[in-house]
């Protein structure tokens, strides 16, 4: 029998977080993030990341009181420990492969300790990797080509991966050009679509998929709430502290939020056109995220905290 593993999907802004500790609360849960901008340290204001630490009189280290092994890294938030947050600094790679093999690490020593791992995130291919054991391409770089596309413009690159595989520039970041890059690398070298590229393995795990829907309008007005509270709260200077250390051009600062805030630094926009462009962007991006899922047939989408509880209450039992 399979080892059970709940999965919490949906576009940005929808409720996943919330939803996640409330799950793990009710069932004996640990949460793994599932976020491929929350990896990296010191990018806390502009990837919405979870609460700090608690630790001291007012929290505890993750581990401690649990089942089985001490264990010395991750977050305790609500009581609730939450694994796949800070896990690099800024100016490292991380890749999906990385996440995967991490993931089901901590996805082991949960099931040790008796408790339901689950799965919180929007980064549609890293949870896919998971839960359908991708075997992910293994085309090496070639730094010749790769030198020949960062040379174009990203209209440019995005135009000809458009036209060489349609169904994966439907759901790829079509602002970040790293990315893009990738892509067409793989593409042109493996003669092969790159949104087929990663195939699925056998099944580690007996998965239960739950989506957050929320009503289109309602999402927008969260997004431009969220981005609003992000300013509030110093996201300004996040990103300044982040430029002065390592610079704008590595690509975790490609991430949404960031480059728009390293675009208002350079002079290219006002700092009102940075954050109206901060909300349009995520806006974009929550709908490639509800492409990408809707795909999933497997997928139980519900609309409140409430609908969930009976889906993996037979889930478990």
């Amino acid at each position: 029998m399979l080892p059970k593993l709940i999965a919490i999907v949906g576009p940005t802004a929808s409720g996943k977080t919330g939803l996640g500790i409330e799950i793990a609360k009710k069932f004996g849960g640990e949460v793994v993030s599932v976020d491929s901008r929350q990896v990296y340290r010191e990018m806390d204001i502009g990837t919405a990341k979870i609460g700090k630490d608690e630790e001291g009189p007012e929290g505890r280290e993750v581990g401690k009181g649990l089942e089985g092994p001490e264990v010395l890294e991750g977050k305790t938030v609500d009581g609730i420990p939450h694994w796949g947050i800070d896990l690099v600094d800024p100016n490292n790679d991380y890749s999906v492969a990385d996440f995967k093999k991490y993931a089901e690490q901590k996805i082991e020593e949960i099931i040790q300790r008796k408790h339901i791992p689950i799965l919180v995130g929007g980064t549609g291919l890293w949870v896919f990797a998971l839960i359908d054991n991708f075997d992910l391409t293994n085309t090496p770089a070639n730094f010749k080509l790769r030198v020949e596309l960062e040379l174009r413009s990203l209209d440019d690159l995005f135009a000809e991966y458009k036209q060489l595989d349609p169904e994966g520039a439907e759901v790829i970041d079509k602002d970040n050009k790293r990315r893009i890059v990738r892509a067409l690398e793989v593409t042109k070298l493996s003669g092969k679509q790159f949104s087929k590229q990663q195939t699925k393995g056998e099944s580690k795990y007996d998965v239960l998929q739950i989506g957050l829907q929320v009503d289109r309008q309602e999402l927008n007005t969260r997004i431009d709430l969220r981005v609003d509270e992000m300013i509030a709260s110093g996201l300004e200077n996040e990103v300044r502290d982040l430029e002065q250390k390592y610079g704008c051009d590595i690509y975790s600062m490609s991430g949404i939020g960031y480059r728009q805030i390293c675009s208002y630094f350079k002079g290219e926009t006002s700092l009102d056109e940075a954050i109206e462009e901060i909300k349009k962007a995520t806006r974009h991006y929550a709908k490639r995220q509800m492409t990408w899922f809707k795909r999933d047939s497997r997928i139980k989408w519900i609309q409140n905290f409430d609908e969930s509880f009976p889906l993996i209450s037979d889930f478990l039992t």
